[in-house]
């Protein structure tokens, strides 16, 4: 029994040594040094970048040339319109487009994709809202709504189905294929408009679908498109689809295909528009879009790399920025990191939104420190003339750094 027990704390300790222990060193060896974030000037057309530097934010072009904040933001005038404004410097056009406060903040976009998107718990249970209920704010229903072998609505309240409106709206799902592979929307009253649902059948097809002053609204999108577009929508394969409404009504959706690249679905005609990123990683990059009058800049970042690219109003490509910097793994406190520890336990992750145990491996060299560490063990227990536990020998041999701790630390058996 003891035996038992003492086996018990020794894997808690274990566990709890490899979360907390790398947390520590990292905590004490610094911080990563982030990519820069990155602006594209109207004005001189090229793009500019603010950095950290030992904690003071540092405003340079591509080739390190630094500038005043004064410079800086008078070279983006359209992220900086407000401080102009209030310094009288705005200017009143840009190439040849008139400037004006309204016009600025209509126009601009603010999108944001995280990798943990990807993977996190929901629950298939959607409030379809009334996308024109006439009213100035969006209202929340009064029940759910579930895609099975069939459309469902549950009341909330009674927690029953709805047998008369679900029959009602399974009528307008008569080209629809059962069951629902995808069902993505943005389930918050909180925007500007509500743009419904984007719906791929059993069949593969796209739809969207939506709740129009109480009646169903399904439209599968390879129909009503422009015949050009036609045979990209047939083509694509969504993995994941991203609704969030923004105020311009321009970008309806973002589509991941299973290829993990990306597209934006605009306008009232569905326009499919691929976004030409070179490093994009759905698993693992956060991407962001932000517009403004003139253009569009796609960022796909990483904790070490940037890469940004300009669209103008058409969406056609203008130009493209990349950066890499060394991550922690790669300097020398990352290898050494990597020998200390023969392995390391998180239980979050950045790429998903699950709380599960994540176990990252050390180096081969690791495997080397615990042969050096149950050496130790050995001639440490002749000097002291004390009996050798096998099982002790096993956790340093498992554990390295962590089995020793918990050898010198747990008492032995008597």
């Amino acid at each position: 029994m003891i035996l038992v027990a003492r086996s018990f704390v020794f894997l808690t300790g274990l566990l709890l040594l490899a979360h907390y222990l790398p947390a520590g060193y990292w905590l004490i060896t610094g911080k990563q040094q982030r990519p820069p974030f990155v602006f594209y000037s109207c004005i001189e057309k090229r793009f500019l970048l603010m950095r950290t530097v030992n904690g003071e934010v540092v405003r340079t072009d591509p080739t390190g040339k630094e500038y005043e904040r004064e410079d800086f933001e008078s070279l983006l005038p359209l992220d900086n319109y407000m401080q102009l404004y209030k310094d009288q410097r705005m200017p009143k056009e840009i190439d040849g487009v008139a400037i004006t406060p309204e016009k600025l903040r209509r126009e601009r976009l603010n999108l944001r994709m995280k990798p943990e998107l990807f993977d996190s718990p929901g629950v298939p249970l959607y409030p379809l809202l009334e996308s024109e209920s006439g009213r100035a704010r969006l209202e929340a229903p009064a029940d759910m709504m579930r895609l099975g072998s069939t459309i469902e609505f549950i009341d909330v309240k009674q927690n029953r189905v709805i047998e008369e409106k679900s029959a009602r709206f399974q009528k307008a799902f008569t080209n629809f294929k059962f069951p629902a592979k995808l069902v993505a929307g943005n389930p918050s009253t909180l925007k500007p408009y509500d743009e419904g649902y984007y719906l791929v059948d059993s069949a593969g097809s796209i739809f969207h679908f939506r709740q129009v002053r109480g009646t169903p609204e399904l439209t599968r999108i390879s129909d009503v498109v422009p015949n050009q577009e036609q045979q990209r929508w047939l083509a694509l394969k969504p993995k994941f689809i991203h609704v969030q409404e923004q105020d311009n009504h321009e970008i309806r959706a973002v589509i991941i295909d299973q290829n993990g690249k990306a597209n934006l679905v605009l306008n009232t005609n569905y326009q499919l528009v691929p976004l030409p990123l070179e490093h994009y990683d759905p698993i693992s990059t956060v991407l962001t879009l932000r517009g403004d009058l003139l253009n569009r800049l796609i960022s796909a970042n990483t904790r070490n790399s940037t890469e940004v690219i300009v669209l103008n109003r058409n969406y056609e490509f203008v130009d493209r920025y990349f950066e890499q910097t060394p991550s922690f793994q790669d300097q020398t406190i990352g290898k050494i990191s990597r020998v200390l520890f023969p392995f390391t336990l998180d239980f979050d992750s950045n790429n998903s939104g699950y709380l599960t145990f994540h176990i990252a491996p050390g180096s081969l060299f690791a495997i080397v420190l615990n042969a050096g560490l149950v050496i130790f063990l050995i001639a440490w227990t002749q000097l002291r003339k004390q009996a050798l536990s096998w099982l002790d020998t096993a956790w340093v041999a498992i554990g390295g750094i962590y089995g020793l701790i918990l050898v010198f630390t747990i008492p032995g058996n008597k």
